[in-house]
Order: C-alpha cells, then sequence, then structure tokens
C-alpha cells in the first residue's frame, strides 16, 4: 500500500500531523507504539467505504511535534478531543489499540460526551502486565538495546515481543514501505516519553464501571499469555462489551489482519450508529 498523505495542524498549541477522509460517521483511531499500526485497517472498504476515517499522529510520532517531556495519558486523550474538535466533530466512534487503547478509554473517562462507542484491543494495562515478569523480561531486553544506542534492534526487540518472532514477515505484506525505518526513528518517542506514561496510567474496576457506551473488546487469536489476560479484564470490567478474537493475529492484529479487524469493527459500528433514522 501507499503510504497516506497527511497534513500538519496546529491543535492544542502543538503541531500534530492528521488525515480525515470526510464522509460519513466519524470514526478516530488511537494508534500505539507504533506510527504506522492503523493504515493496513483505514484502506480496508468496510471501513473506507462507509465511515469518515479520523487518525493523527500522536505527539513524537511521524512530522508530529516531539514534546519536551513525557506527555501525561490525560493529555493524550485531550489531544484526541482537540483533533476532533478541529475536524468539526462533536462526537464519534473511537478506536485504540495497545496504547492507544489506553488512551481511547482514558478519552471515554474523561470526555464521555465525545464518544459515542469504544473499541479497544488489548489496551496496555500495567497493571495486569505486572503479574507477567517474563514478558516485562523481554520489553527490559528493548530497553538494554535502547540504552545501548542500537536503535533498529531496539525496535525489533520490542515489535517480537508484542508481535511474535516473525511479525516482519506479515507487516511487510500489509504496511506502506519503510514502515521499520519510519518505526526506528520514532524510538525515543516510545521509549523515553510513551512507555513510562503508559506503565504510570492507571485504571481500576471503578473506572471502568464509568464507561456506558457500547464497547468492542478485541484480542488476537494468537496473542501471548499477558494480553489475553488483558482481553479477559475488559470482558470482566465491562460486562457491556462484545467480544472477538481476531484469527491469524497477535497483539498487532491491526498490521496482521486488517480486514478481519475492519470488517468487525464496521458491524459493531452499523450495530451502534451514531444517527438514528
Amino acid at each position: 500500500m501507499v503510504l497516506p498523505q497527511m497534513e500538519l495542524a496546529e491543535i492544542n498549541g502543538v503541531k500534530l500531523e492528521v488525515v480525515d477522509s470526510r464522509s460519513g460517521e466519524p470514526v478516530m483511531f488511537v494508534h500505539g507504539g507504533m506510527g504506522d499500526e492503523c493504515f493496513a485497517v483505514l484502506a480496508e472498504p468496510a471501513l473506507a467505504s462507509n465511515y469518515r476515517l479520523i487518525h493523527h499522529h500522536r505527539r513524537g510520532w511521524g512530522k508530529s511535534d516531539v514534546p519536551a517531556s513525557p506527555v501525561s495519558i490525560s493529555q493524550q486523550a485531550a489531544d484526541c478531543k482537540a483533533v476532533l474538535e478541529h475536524f468539526g466533530i462533536e462526537r464519534a466512534h473511537l478506536v485504540g489499540q495497545s496504547s492507544g487503547g489506553v488512551i481511547a478509554l482514558q478519552f471515554a473517562l474523561d470526555f464521555p460526551d465525545y464518544v459515542h462507542s469504544l473499541a479497544v484491543l488489548e489496551p496496555a494495562l500495567s497493571s495486569v502486565f505486572a503479574r507477567f515478569p517474563e514478558f516485562g523480561a523481554e520489553l527490559g531486553k528493548a530497553a538494554s538495546l535502547y540504552e545501548s544506542g542500537d536503535k533498529a534492534g531496539t525496535i525489533d526487540a520490542f515489535g517480537q515481543a508484542v508481535a511474535g518472532a516473525d511479525y516482519r514477515a506479515v507487516f511487510d505484506q500489509t504496511l506502506p514501505p519503510g514502515y521499520f525505518e519510519r518505526w526506528v526513528s520514532d524510538t525515543d518517542t516510545q521509549f523515553q516519553f510513551d512507555m513510562p506514561e503508559v506503565q504510570a496510567w492507571t485504571f481500576t474496576p471503578e473506572d471502568a464501571s464509568r464507561i456506558n457506551q457500547p464497547v468492542m473488546n478485541m484480542r488476537g487469536e494468537n496473542s501471548i499469555d499477558c494480553f489475553r489476560e488483558i482481553y479477559s479484564t475488559i470482558q470482566k470490567w465491562l460486562p457491556q462489551a462484545e467480544n472477538f478474537i481476531v484469527p491469524d493475529s497477535t497483539h498487532a492484529m491491526m498490521q496482521m489482519n486488517p480486514r478481519a479487524v475492519a470488517e468487525r469493527l464496521a458491524s459493531f459500528f452499523s450495530k451502534h450508529p451514531l444517527k438514528t433514522a
């Protein structure tokens, strides 16, 4: 696929790269620990032909302004709200994967009137990760490579930890050329700014009880144990959630099986339309 064209816009006091397909019910996507991760899903006909797709590179990703210090999850949620306001949107469906799922959950807590429905794809719940030291050890390997200055090795180790050993063979087929190099160029954002805030963020059953919107809860068929536990936690804490296991995928569902993700999201949105007849 071709790398989508994005434009720089002054939003919430910083310049953010944004894209808006401008037709249909609005759906905002919030990427996680990879700037390109949403692009394959955004191109799928089930969504692209029927919904207005809003996407932005978060601070420090792509050509968006690099922050001077870590940006809180609440601030990232406020950026999402500002992106919607930039496009004149007052309410939208919201989709977030991994750390993007964390931001989406915070958005639903902070600005519930803006969220019509919520889809979370294995949101990065640090309270669950803490119970899986083996996953922490894998991330520790990536962190050690980062400290040594090996950014390409850092991203490859991170990618293998969250998406599986053969992730690049799949991503090569679904993402725009140059995705790995762009990912490497954003390593500082991932390890200096995003990860510390995700690790510090908390989400409790009491928080979950405040989310009343329709929820779609997804996990990859081949996701590792900690992400399976996150899926089960969301299922328990948000009993209204519809639950779906994405076939032939790991944590990186949108990159590995974009068609299945897009079709399931489109079905979910159609059941919970923004505008009633």
